[in-house]
């Protein structure tokens, strides 16, 4: 096969896949040739073609999984979602950036169990909200999965929910006037289960990130509690470090 010397080897096997990804050759939701057909094809090193894959999972294009191989997913690019919060409003703003697809609402009393996992005391009562979150830009697949649980105390916003992009958060400040003063958020790797990977549209038992944060009052009381759960491909969380400078 004819190739430009001047591109990287992982370059050209990308554009290769690029290429036949786009024009349906390789079709959404089929598999696209092993590593090692792509090795013997191109005549390259397995790093090399994992390099290549590497760079079209960033973009939405598939998924790779290591019992069932590289999956098409997408015949668009999707970059992932990229965010570096450094305030509670940094947070808010990013919430209302996404579109909140809510699937369900309850008000429930918390067992032991459950009121462990998320913070909140045994017996307490709270609103449960599950659902996806979207970028504006993007329908092909949600970029995450969402449960919100919020003191039920705060009950009456239960109708705007979802109804505009306003975050819980805000709707209680706006309602109730109480306000967050501090966010504990807690990162985690996980797999994703088989209900979540059917409705994120992904595979199952590929990694993914859980995101956890519990929101707090001016008198330190947890009101708030998020668990989101992000396939690996669509979430970058960038920090930015800077050196200490002595006074």
């Amino acid at each position: 096969m004819a190739r430009n010397q001047s591109q990287p080897k992982y370059r050209i096997v990308e554009d290769y896949l690029r290429s036949r990804i786009k024009s349906g050759e390789f079709p959404v939701n089929g598999l696209l040739p092993t590593e090692e057909m792509l090795c013997t094809r191109f005549g390259v090193s397995r790093a090399t073609v994992r390099t290549a894959l590497a760079n079209i999972q960033s973009d939405g294009l598939i998924v790779r999984s290591p019992s069932i191989g590289s999956r098409v997913v997408s015949a668009d690019e999707h970059k992932a979602f990229q965010a570096g919060w450094k305030s509670v409003e940094d947070l808010l703003q990013h919430t209302k950036a996404v579109r909140l697809h809510v699937k369900s609402i309850e008000e429930i009393v918390l067992d032991e169990e459950t009121a462990t996992k998320i913070g909140f005391g045994p017996g307490r009562s709270v609103v449960r909200v599950g659902g996806v979150r979207w970028n504006q830009s993007e329908t092909a697949a949600p970029i995450c999965l969402v449960e919100i649980f919020f003191d039920a105390l705060y009950n009456g916003i239960v109708d705007q929910i979802g109804s505009k992009s306003v975050p819980i958060a805000d709707l209680i400040e706006d309602r109730y006037h109480v306000r967050i003063e501090t966010i504990r958020q807690e990162i985690s790797a996980t797999v994703i289960p088989k209900d979540a990977a059917e409705t994120l549209r992904a595979v199952e038992d590929s990694p993914a990130l859980v995101i956890e944060r519990w929101y707090s009052d001016a008198n330190s009381r947890m009101f708030q509690m998020t668990r989101t759960l992000y396939p690996a491909d669509r979430f970058r969380y960038v920090v930015e470090f800077g050196r200490a400078h002595s006074v």
